[in-house]
């Protein structure tokens, strides 16, 4: 899926706070992030996952979290089974 491509770690990170019901100043608090880095993360989030807020970017992750952990275990050459 091309729009997994374009969730880096980083904003895997960004995306996990929002599901856990963060805001983007509490994740960039907890992440240690600059607010405007956390912005601009989301900014493109949003743009490439079609959500129009940060709680329906927090609902997207955790539908399409697992489905992003293979994709990028796949992506890095692992093997779940080993």
């Amino acid at each position: 899926n091309q729009v997994l491509e374009y969730i880096t770690f980083a904003r895997a990170r960004v995306l996990r706070e929002l599901a856990e019901g963060r805001t983007e100043r509490e994740a960039s608090e907890r992440l240690q992030l600059s607010y405007a880095g956390v912005r601009s993360h989301v900014a493109v989030l949003r743009r490439v996952l079609g959500c129009q807020d940060v709680r329906e970017l927090g609902r997207w992750w955790r539908e399409h979290r697992a489905q992003w952990h293979n994709w990028a275990g796949q992506a890095a050459g692992l093997d779940a089974d080993q």
